[in-house]
């Protein structure tokens, strides 16, 4: 809601204006009216306003000199002047005043609307530039100005959210030390960047509880077909400058949260917990070395799978799970020399398999895999150069259809583990980040090349069903919006 001023000596004028905002343009709030210059000078010296609409010929001080001294005051404000003369010599004085726009008199509601209309867009691009500069700082606790933080955001109340899709990033840091403000701005929340591009802080203008977890809900299930995520919001409404304490604790609760293959909206208790490791009994381990000494591969299997079943009835979360999957690799290279002699490749696979894993039944078998099978290769005599070279054809060949590193597995007859270590091994980049890549690649040059084709059209050629999503991955991939790349912006 942006702030009005409203000044005109005649009342039935003032009142009509002020009708007009009520019914017809909503974005704005008449927080203060009054009847001559100087009285609206007095309100400016106590309320912070962000648009002053002012008769022109009023008695005492006009409203081209209340316009200048509003200017003064605060360099920021939007002006609008309503006038009855024509004159030259008052449209220049409105120009020399830094008046946004002026009206003649009779005032329409058409012209009315479609003016407060333009302003509003100013508003919002100058509200994006100080949130895109303010909040990153706010939320990593870094310096910036009080006074302007106290301007913009002192009075205000929000709700904050962090939302994470997929699993965690056990490798992570715990704390966001960089963010950024997500662009093009989303209609209901500030979105700020979390420590990957699987993160998202959510600062939203307050709301009713029910609307606000709505909009969260929506606004989660956006990025389409993923196996788990998981949003920690606050159910009562927060100072700006509590927005870093709710990052910093909510990261320690996602941290002890997330749940493999489970989606959850979970309400912030705002209290740092120590929650004691669960550990897979020694006798459990003792017998898994026995099952792996003497060849049991039926038995191993058992209890891989009796563990799974356990940990998706208990819901156990993710980092207890990883704990446990480090303890089984280590027990198994006790006894078993293969495992032993890639013990610390092993551990670093554990966490791509994290990562992409859609279930602990998931997880489990591929962690059976990476134990005691080679990649299940479906044709043993190629090198790994070639199944690399062979996965890399296919993910150019099929961009623009539906592609997982499931699908890509299932084609060339290997494991999702094995996949994952053919791309560090070979490359600089993960999977996705490469079928990202290729996606991006084909969208920019048929930006450039067709720029009359529909966004969706776009969208649906490299492969995104939906354009808003592809416009944000477009954004963060090239730094640009896809309109902009096509006009031929750097």
């Amino acid at each position: 809601m942006y702030r009005v001023l409203i000044v005109d000596d005649e009342l039935p004028a003032l009142r009509f204006v002020q009708n007009i905002i009520e019914k017809y343009a909503t974005v704005y709030q008449t927080i203060g009216t009054c009847t001559s210059g100087e009285q609206a000078l007095d309100f400016l010296n106590s309320h912070p306003v962000d648009l002053l609409i002012t008769d022109i010929s009023m008695h005492g001080m006009s409203g081209i000199d209340l316009a200048r001294a509003a200017r003064e005051k605060l360099p920021d404000i939007h002006i609008l002047i309503i006038t009855g003369y024509g004159e030259f010599e008052y449209a220049q004085g409105a120009i020399q005043a830094g008046v946004d726009d002026y009206i003649l008199k009779p005032v329409s509601i058409s012209k009315m609307t479609s003016v407060l209309e333009a302003i509003r867009s100013r508003l919002d691009d100058e509200q994006i530039d100080r949130a895109s500069a303010l909040l990153p700082a706010i939320a990593c606790g870094q310096p910036c100005s009080a006074e302007d933080v106290a301007r913009l955001y002192g009075s205000k109340s929000y709700r904050f959210a962090l939302v994470r899709w997929g699993n965690l990033d056990m490798t992570m840091q715990k704390v966001l030390t960089a963010t950024s403000l997500v662009l093009p701005p989303h209609e209901r929340f500030y979105v700020l960047r979390g420590r990957d591009d699987d993160e998202r802080i959510l600062i939203c203008p307050d709301d009713s509880p029910e609307t606000f977890l709505t909009n969260l809900s929506i606004y989660t299930t956006q990025p389409g077909n993923l196996s788990t995520w998981t949003a920690i919001y606050t159910n009562t409404s927060q100072s700006i400058d509590r927005l870093q304490a709710f990052i910093t604790a909510s990261l320690d609760m996602m941290y002890r949260m997330v749940v493999i293959g489970k989606h959850q909206i979970l309400q912030f208790t705002g209290t740092k917990t120590n929650e004691e490791r669960i550990k897979i009994p020694p006798a459990d381990l003792k017998q898994l070395g026995y099952f792996v000494t003497s060849g049991k591969t039926r038995l191993i299997k058992d209890y891989f799978v009796s563990l799974a079943i356990s940990w998706e009835k208990t819901q156990m979360p993710q980092r207890q799970v990883w704990h446990m999957c480090r303890q089984l690799i280590h027990q198994v290279a006790t006894v078993h020399t293969p495992t032993y002699n890639k013990l610390e490749e092993l551990l670093l696979d554990l966490n791509d398999l994290i990562r992409c894993a859609n279930s602990y039944s998931d997880l489990v078998s591929s962690v059976y895999a990476l134990l005691f099978d080679d990649g299940n290769m479906r044709d043993k005599k190629l090198s790994t150069r070639e199944l690399y070279d062979y996965a890399v054809q296919y993910i150019m060949d099929h961009y623009p259809h539906p592609l997982s590193m499931q699908s890509v597995c299932d084609e060339i007859g290997i494991s999702q583990t094995y996949l994952s270590r053919l791309f560090r091994k070979y490359s600089d980049t993960t999977f996705n980040a490469y079928l990202t890549r290729c996606r991006m690649d084909a969208a920019k040059k048929l930006l450039r090349e067709k720029p009359d084709l529909l966004l969706r059209d776009v969208a649906a050629c490299v492969g995104y069903e939906d354009s808003s999503y592809f416009t944000k991955v477009f954004h963060q991939y090239t730094g640009l919006t896809p309109s902009q790349y096509a006009s031929g912006e750097e």
